[in-house]
C-alpha cells in the first residue's frame, strides 16, 4: 500500500506523503547522516546503508537469557573463525531461533553495511558450541545480533 501511494504521489505530494507515513508508523527514517532513507516498520537495519534506525552502525542484539560471559565468547569464537577461514569479516552476525529456542547455526545472516549474506556454520563446531553456550532462549522472541567491527 505504501508503494502505490507513493507512486500516484507527484513530486509535490511525495513529501508530505511521506511524513504522513512516518507520523502514522508506516514508515522509519534512517537517522545516518548521509542516508534518510525510509524503511518499512519490519526493517530493523535501513535497507539502504544498514544502519540502526538511531544511524548508528549495527550493533549488539543481546538476548535477555544470555550471560554477558557467553555472548562475549561467542563473539571471540566468531572473530577466531573469521581469521581461520579468511573471509572477510563482516560488521555483525545475526542468528535465528528453532522451534526448541535453540539458536541455530544455518541461516545465520553476515552485515556488510546494507548487503547481506546468509552463512551456515554447521561445520564449525567452535561457534556451534559458543552458541550452545548461551542455552535456550527464554522466549521465542529473543534476538540474537553479534557486532563484529569492536
Amino acid at each position: 500500500m505504501v508503494e502505490q501511494v507513493l507512486k500516484a504521489a507527484t513530486e509535490q505530494q511525495e513529501d508530505v506523503v511521506r511524513e504522513v507515513f512516518r507520523a502514522a508508523g508506516l514508515l522509519w527514517q534512517c537517522k545516518g547522516r548521509d542516508c534518510l532513507f525510509d524503511n518499512s516498520p519490519s526493517q530493523q537495519l535501513c535497507t539502504k546503508c544498514g544502519r540502526q534506525r538511531n544511524g548508528r552502525r549495527v550493533d549488539d542484539d543481546v538476548p535477555v537469557s544470555a550471560h554477558p560471559d557467553d555472548f562475549e565468547n561467542l563473539r571471540a569464537q566468531l572473530k577466531k573463525y573469521f581469521r581461520r577461514t579468511g573471509t572477510s569479516l563482516p560488521d555483525a552476525v545475526t542468528f535465528e531461533l528453532n522451534f526448541a529456542n535453540e539458536w541455530r547455526c544455518d541461516d545465520a545472516t553476515f552485515h556488510f553495511g546494507a548487503r547481506t549474506e546468509t552463512h551456515d556454520f554447521d561445520d564449525d563446531d567452535e561457534v556451534g558450541t559458543a552458541l550452545d553456550g548461551l542455552g535456550r532462549a527464554w522466549d521465542g522472541g529473543e534476538d540474537l545480533r553479534v557486532a563484529l567491527y569492536r
